[in-house]
């Protein structure tokens, strides 16, 4: 049952209970006039209208859920830069949590984040709600996996879920089992970092949903930790090996890269935190060997290292970028 339908249900159920209530009422001879029986439900009728139709068609129609709570997301009268913060950060973040997804399947993920069109299903009141829904996203791109279990949209779905293995000093275990790629997982948990709120908005915690996750809530403890886990991720279950490719832009803030072409591969995700974003650049558009312990997915294929060093690798034949 959509959101819709179930408030439509409840409402139902509460006019049927208000008139219920009159039909006793009268049969018990009190005498009740119409003006009272509306006048006693009036307020409910008021917020079923202006609160939870408009929610439910923001939770019916959306890939992500946005719920902020602070002075600046008031019920009556939100602050326009909090609003702001909140549409303006959830568009950067889908942009880049796209072109991350298109580049690991091997796309120029860039090109094509710029191309989508995410739009705003609605705003509802009660703090602050807005919906986020995708839309124009091509299935099928050439020179990009595909894998239709694997949708961009299933990564947007799976951020709230990512949430609830954020603990008080650190990242939960059991969370490899509801992201298996660790190079998705890293990307999903850079993204979460970007939402966290920062209370400068006037927005002290932000709620992220979907329909298959739920709602789940991000505020300073969760930024510290992700922040924590972004600089110093886990390094369980790592195999030492080395890959050549050539280096393309990730996410420089974030001290991470991605290595294209690689043969059997296609591209590795390389996590650098030592290193700064200057040298980071100097490497882009170079062919190197990455050399490092890195993770593999739930098929056993490399997908995230942790890089020790670089080596530059001559050029000898065109690279693989499919």
């Amino acid at each position: 049952m959509s959101q819709h339908d179930n408030t439509i249900q409840q409402t139902r159920m509460f006019l049927e209970n208000m008139v219920g209530l009159a039909m006793n009422a009268q049969a018990a001879g009190l005498g009740l006039t119409a003006e009272q029986v509306v006048g006693s439900s009036l307020g409910k009728i008021i917020e079923i209208a202006e609160q939870q139709f408009p929610l439910a068609k923001v939770l019916d129609n959306s890939d992500l859920v946005l719920h902020a709570e602070g002075p600046g997301a008031s019920q009556s009268m939100p602050w326009l830069s909090a609003l702001t913060w909140m549409t303006s950060t959830a568009e950067t973040n889908i942009r880049k949590l796209a072109a991350a997804y298109f580049d690991m399947r091997g796309g120029d993920g860039k090109q094509i984040a710029r191309r989508m069109d995410p739009r705003l299903t609605g705003i509802a009141p009660g703090s602050l709600w807005i919906g986020i829904k995708l839309e124009d996203v091509p299935q099928t791109i050439v020179g990009v996996e595909h894998d239709s279990s694997l949708t961009l949209s299933a990564e947007l779905h799976l951020l709230p879920g990512l949430i609830r293995f954020i603990d008080d000093e650190g990242m939960r275990p059991g969370i490899e089992d509801i992201a298996p790629d660790p190079a998705m997982r890293d990307i999903g948990l850079a993204a979460l970092l970007r939402f966290a709120p920062s209370g400068r908005k006037g927005i002290h915690t932000l709620e992220i949903g979907s329909r298959s996750e739920g709602l789940m809530s991000l505020g300073q403890r969760e930024r510290v930790v992700l922040r924590e886990a972004i600089n110093k991720p886990s390094m369980r279950a790592t195999v030492s090996g080395s890959f050549i490719g050539e280096i393309r832009e990730a996410d420089l803030d974030k001290s991470r890269l991605h290595l294209r072409g690689v043969e059997g591969i296609g591209t590795l995700r390389c996590v650098v935190p030592e290193m700064s974003a200057e040298h980071a650049r100097a490497l882009l558009g170079r062919r190197v060997r990455a050399v490092g312990n890195y993770q593999v997915n739930k098929d056993g294929r490399p997908r995230l290292i942790f890089v020790e060093r670089f080596e530059q690798v001559p050029v000898t034949q065109p690279l693989d970028l499919q």
